[in-house]
């Protein structure tokens, strides 16, 4: 008796258990402040407009400004092209396409002289008098040390060492009481000599380049210009050596 009893209470259980679910029928809806208290957070929830799809394109455009006639501009024109029968003397203004020709082995009056004579002959070519400074020997000697004393006590060794090409430089100055010993117009012929000067056990001797001032004459324009000046009266009659421009 009491196992029937507790499969009716079981069956009775499950019925409920079932309905409670719905699988016998759909139960009542519940109402909507049921549905609320059910939710998680119902104060979180918040009821906004529908917005309508097309609303941002309905709203009007600005129109856009229109340039105004003072700030529009015309394109500017072409530069004209230059004359052709100008372009070879702005060439040779602007230092293109110029020759330059040196008149060299001038004194200074005679570099003047010369350039003076070249510009009242023509305008073509520009003649300018320039200077430089160049050496013009190598002098070979034993430094001044010690006065005039000095000086002949050193005399006196090169001798008695056969050396007789020599004298005491009298001049006042730095090389007052120096034993010159030769003066060479080249480099090589100056080292040659010291050379054999330390052949001889001298050991204190050395080489001085002396320079001097070069004068000459530059003159630059066309080539032809400058072809027609070189070959002219003026030129032939200074004596002057025709040769090229060093830059």
């Amino acid at each position: 008796m009491k196992r029937v009893l507790f499969l009716v209470l079981l069956l009775l259980n499950l019925l409920a258990f079932a309905f409670s679910r719905g699988w016998l029928g759909t139960p009542a809806p519940e109402g909507e402040p049921e549905r609320l208290t059910n939710q998680l957070n119902p104060e979180r929830i918040v009821l906004r407009p529908a917005e309508t799809p097309h609303a941002e394109e309905a709203k009007p455009k600005a129109p856009e400004p229109v340039p105004s006639p003072e700030t529009t501009q015309a394109p500017a024109p072409a530069a004209a092209p230059a004359n052709d029968a100008k372009a070879p003397a702005a060439k040779a203004a602007n230092g293109h396409d110029e020759t330059c020709v040196a008149l060299t082995g001038l004194s200074e009056a005679q570099a003047d002289n010369l350039a003076q004579n070249l510009r009242a002959a023509t305008a073509a070519v520009r003649a300018t008098h320039e200077t430089a400074t160049a050496p013009s020997s190598w002098w070979v000697h034993i430094p001044a040390s010690g006065g005039k004393e000095a000086a002949e006590r050193r005399v006196a060794e090169l001798r008695s060492l056969g050396i007789e090409d020599l004298f005491i430089m009298q001049e006042p100055g730095p090389n007052q009481y120096a034993v010159s010993l030769g003066l060479f117009k080249s480099e090589a012929k100056a080292q040659q000599h010291l050379a054999m000067l330390q052949n001889k056990r001298v050991r204190t001797a050395a080489i001085a380049t002396r320079n001097t001032v070069v004068h000459r004459v530059e003159m630059r324009g066309s080539a032809a210009a400058v072809d027609t000046m070189s070959a002219s009266r003026v030129v032939r009659q200074s004596g002057a050596t025709i040769g090229e421009c060093k830059p």
